[in-house]
C-alpha cells in the first residue's frame, strides 16, 4: 500500500512538473511571438534598403516636404515603445502636407544613426504611418536628404542623401531609369549627379520631385 502511494506521489509530481514546464514554454513562445510581431510591424523602417530611383521613392512616399527640424523629443508611445517625436516647419509641401508645421513619430532604433538635428534643413520622403502611428524615410536613408548651403560669394543650397545621390536617376539593381520629360536640362542634370554620386542643387532637385509626383 505504501509502495502504491509513493508511485502515485511520484506520478503526480511528474504530471505537475510537466504542466509547469508546458506553461513556461507556452508563455515564452507567446512573449517571443509578441516581440516578433513588434519587429515585423516596424521592420521595414530598419531593413527596407532596396535600391530605388527617385521616381520609386516618390511613389512609395505618403508625405514629401522640405523644412527645418525645430523640435525633437524622446518619449514612449501607448505601448511603452521608445520613439522620437519630431516637429518640422515646412518650407515646401510637395505631397500630403497641408500645414506650415508637421509632427511625426519615429521608432528610436531607426534614428540613432539617421535622425534629424534641430535647426537643420531636410527634404523628407516619409512612409505612411504604421498601425502604431510611426513613420520613417522611404528606404530608410534613401528618402532623407540633407539640405546644405555651399559657397562663399554665391551661396547656394545643395541636396544629398546618405547614398550620395547614387541611383536616383536609375535603379542600381533593376536599371530602371526616370524620365523628366518636361525639362531635358533637369533630366540630364539629375542623371549626371546620380551617376557621379554628387550633391544636386536644391532648385533642380525640387523641380524633379514635383514633376515625378505629378505636381
Amino acid at each position: 500500500m505504501i509502495i502504491i502511494n509513493r508511485k502515485k506521489i511520484i506520478l503526480s509530481f511528474l504530471v505537475l512538473l510537466f504542466a509547469l514546464t508546458s506553461m513556461f514554454c507556452l508563455a515564452y513562445a507567446n512573449d517571443s511571438e509578441n516581440e516578433a510581431s513588434k519587429v515585423k510591424l516596424e521592420r521595414h523602417f530598419v531593413f527596407d534598403t532596396i535600391p530605388m530611383n527617385l521616381e520609386e521613392i516618390v511613389n512609395a512616399s505618403n508625405r514629401i516636404f522640405s523644412g527645418k527640424c525645430i523640435k525633437a523629443e524622446e518619449t514612449n508611445d501607448e505601448t511603452n515603445l521608445p520613439v522620437v517625436k519630431y516637429t518640422f516647419s515646412v518650407k515646401e509641401n510637395i505631397k500630403g502636407v497641408k500645414d506650415e508645421e508637421i509632427t511625426f513619430k519615429q521608432w528610436l532604433p531607426t534614428v540613432r544613426d539617421g535622425g534629424y538635428e534641430v535647426g537643420k534643413k531636410y527634404i523628407l520622403f516619409l512612409f505612411p504611418d504604421s498601425e502604431r502611428g510611426l513613420t520613417s524615410p522611404v528606404g530608410f536613408s534613401q528618402g532623407k536628404f540633407n539640405v546644405e548651403t555651399k559657397g562663399i560669394i554665391r551661396r547656394k543650397e545643395i541636396v544629398i542623401n546618405k547614398q550620395n545621390n547614387l541611383g536616383l536617376a536609375r535603379n542600381l539593381k533593376t536599371q530602371k531609369k526616370i524620365s523628366i520629360e518636361n525639362n531635358k536640362f533637369v533630366n540630364d542634370y539629375v542623371y549626371r549627379c546620380s551617376e557621379q554620386g554628387i550633391p544636386m542643387r536644391y532648385k533642380e532637385f525640387i523641380e524633379a520631385v514635383k514633376y515625378l509626383s505629378g505636381k
